[in-house]
């Protein structure tokens, strides 16, 4: 008995299952970031944190809109 050929609907879920995982690992990554350049820098509000968080989430939107328009 040969196993079945995955269907598109589960080809696109495993494509695109680990997104939440990579975004969360993205904030976490730009949150600590941010938090030690403000920390080395010496601000007392948090600049790098925001402008990392800012720029972070734009570069994952730019790329999930490349995988979204790739796979059309």
């Amino acid at each position: 008995m040969e196993p079945s050929k995955p269907t598109k609907k589960t080809i696109n879920y495993l494509q695109y299952s680990g997104l939440g995982i990579q975004f969360a690992g993205m904030m976490v990554i730009a949150i600590f970031a941010g938090r030690w350049l403000d920390e080395k820098m010496g601000f007392s509000k948090p600049i790098f944190v925001l402008a990392l968080i800012v720029l972070f989430f734009g570069t994952f939107m730019y790329k999930l809109y490349i995988e979204l328009i790739k796979n059309k």
